[in-house]
């Protein structure tokens, strides 16, 4: 029985809902797992031609790692199982072979962005709020998303954003090339069902040969890649700062 991802299905299209409402939609293991099982089986019904992304609720997208439960790992094995899931979570959004539509609904942070930067399309609310603050506790943004991050905005912006941690308006991410169209909150269905239709005017085989010739290189770079975050995310799990920034945090919130 679905928990923390809810689907809808209408007119050859799936509506993934991330559903973790109380804590803004941000990602714990079991999540992570749900979410990855739900898009291997949508992969394979035939009645899905478009896949849209969102978060359940008017405020949160999805705010990323749970932070509260990063200080329950017992060893850096679990650590890295969880970065590594993270990162498979990215890899098969960005590979899953019917075109993605991310409508950002509001807050959108960390690898909860990721989960739009490994979609085709971004659509953003003006109310978003989207940011990369891992280091402020200690923490590393994944490779994939790091690396997805640099594809849409170059190298400079991207460490600008993931090495100040700073927080950005859905007109600001917008305007920097984060989002492919920008409306109000109450248009973001409409905006996506719209895309959508545009979308399914290809031939499902054409748009699936023109998606893998697109991610083709940095889906190749950011597999090679992708282990390098988790061994990143492992070893900072032991440092004294991992543990003591993580905390100011839970407490602070």
């Amino acid at each position: 029985m679905a928990k923390y991802i809810l689907v809808e299905k209408k007119e050859e299209r799936a509506i993934v809902f991330m559903n973790r409402v109380e804590k803004h939609n941000s990602f714990n293991l079991e999540m992570l797992k749900e979410f990855r099982k739900t898009l291997c089986e949508l992969r394979e019904d035939a009645d899905i031609r478009v896949l849209m992304i969102t978060g359940s609720g008017e405020k949160s997208f999805s705010t990323g790692v749970d932070l509260s439960i990063l200080n329950d790992f017992d060893s850096t094995i679990e650590a890295r199982e969880f970065a590594i899931e993270l990162e498979s979570l990215m890899e098969e959004i960005f590979n899953f072979p019917k075109p993605t539509i991310s409508l950002v609904n509001g807050y959108a942070m960390g690898g909860g962005f990721g989960v739009a930067l490994s979609s085709d399309i971004r659509v953003l609310s003006k109310n978003a709020k989207i940011g990369f603050p891992a280091v402020k506790v200690g923490a590393v943004f994944p490779t994939g998303c790091t690396m997805r991050l640099i594809s849409h905005i170059g190298l400079g912006r991207a460490k600008d954003l993931i090495l100040t941690g700073r927080i950005l308006s859905g007109e600001e991410a917008y305007r920097i090339g984060l989002g492919d169209y920008l409306v109000e909150q109450e248009k973001l269905f409409e905006k996506g069902n719209e895309i959508a239709e545009m979308i399914m005017e290809g031939t499902d085989l054409a748009l699936r040969i023109q998606k893998s010739v697109a991610n083709n290189f940095y889906g190749t770079l950011i597999h090679m890649l992708s282990n390098l975050s988790a061994d990143s995310f492992a070893f900072l799990s032991t440092t004294p700062d991992w543990k003591r920034k993580i905390d100011e945090f839970v407490r602070k919130k």
